[in-house]
């Protein structure tokens, strides 16, 4: 099959999930094309994106159309050979109604990331992101240091309180992950004794805890939004990229 991926930005996490599957969707035969709204067409909303997408998507050869987001999801609604992913719940008022919506209608074809955002969306079908364990290790190094990520100033206000707090108490030194090249975030995950993530109630993943859990940091702090750290612990072995692909694939056949 010929597969068109549309996403907002390859920047982020959305990004490094589309980065993550298109091996495998190619390995298993199929042609894979992707247009990023704002890398390829500098659209940076959804109102200036609408009628874009709608004709550069149609200048192009398919079978499946695949949404990653309600925005970009939106323009396509109801053509017969579309799917979508929901990555995370929108945090504004009025995105959240349109996301309500837009799921409704998407129905069966509908894929979410996680528990939470199936309870919202019945008939969704989940697929979970995964680890690539070739990429995230324990490479068996000494660990001193208390860590969390601050891509472009991502880290919730939660993560920080909570890094200062457990650095009073542990008397550990800081280390702070920002403009890390994606190679060398497993050495960085290594340098790690105590990882903190707690990501927002829009969260629909988190994947920095599967990453960190991998490169097998002792202790990590999260919280029960997104999957859930409790959820991670239990569930680790399914976070695979292979039955992420293989559901997607079972489900658009």
């Amino acid at each position: 099959m010929k597969i068109l991926i549309i996403l907002i930005k390859w920047e982020g996490g959305v990004g490094r999930v589309v980065n993550s599957i298109i091996p495998l969707l190619k390995k298993a035969g199929h042609q894979v094309e992707v247009i990023s709204r704002e890398d390829d067409l500098k659209c940076y909303s959804t109102k200036q994106a609408f009628f874009k997408l709608r004709k550069e998507v149609s200048k192009k050869d398919y079978d499946i159309l695949y949404t990653q987001d309600w925005s970009c999801a939106l323009p396509f609604l109801f053509k017969r050979n579309h799917y979508c992913c929901f990555h995370g719940f929108n945090p504004s008022s009025f995105g959240k109604i349109i996301q309500k919506y837009l799921g409704k209608i998407i129905g069966r074809k509908l894929f979410v990331v996680g528990d939470l955002l199936h309870k919202s969306f019945p008939k969704s079908t989940i697929l979970y992101n995964g680890v690539n364990t070739k990429n995230f290790y324990n490479l068996g190094k000494e660990r001193k240091y208390l860590g969390y990520i601050n891509v472009s100033n991502t880290a919730t206000p939660e993560t920080k309180e909570k890094v200062l707090e457990l650095q009073e108490k542990s008397l550990m030194n800081i280390s702070r992950a920002n403009n890390i090249p994606p190679e060398k975030m497993n050495e960085w995950y290594n340098s790690l004794k105590c990882f903190v993530s707690l990501p927002r109630k829009n969260a629909g993943f988190n994947l920095c805890w599967l990453e960190a859990m991998a490169a097998g940091v002792p202790k990590i702090v999260g919280n029960g939004n997104g999957i859930g750290i409790k959820n991670v612990k239990k569930k680790f072995k399914e976070f695979t990229w292979e039955n992420n692909v293989k559901k997607f694939l079972e489900a658009i056949k």
